[in-house]
C-alpha cells in the first residue's frame, strides 16, 4: 500500500471536519484490507505529512479509530491495524 497522494484525499472545504476525513481514510483502507491487521501505521507527525494536516489533527483521527477498536497504539512501540 502506498502513503503518497493522501493530501488529495482531504477536502479542506468540506463541512466534515479534516480529522474525520483522515480518520474515514484510514478506516476505509482497514475495510478493503489495503491496512491488513498487524499492519503499522505511520506516526502522528508522519500521518500530518502524509495528509498535509497538523500533527495533532493526525492524532485525534488515529485516536478515534482506537476508540472503534479498530487500531491498537502501543506507547514506545507504534500503532498497528488490530485484528478484527
Amino acid at each position: 500500500m502506498s502513503w503518497d497522494d493522501r493530501a488529495i484525499r482531504i477536502d479542506r472545504d468540506s463541512p466534515t471536519p479534516v480529522w474525520v476525513q483522515v480518520a474515514d481514510d484510514l478506516r476505509s483502507d482497514i475495510a478493503s484490507g489495503a491496512l491488513p491487521a498487524k499492519s503499522r501505521l505511520p506516526s502522528g507527525p508522519e500521518l500530518g505529512e502524509i495528509y498535509g494536516v497538523a500533527r495533532d489533527t493526525a492524532v485525534k483521527a488515529v485516536r478515534k479509530l482506537r476508540d472503534e477498536g479498530l487500531v491498537v497504539v502501543t506507547n514506545g512501540k507504534g500503532t498497528y491495524v488490530a485484528d478484527q
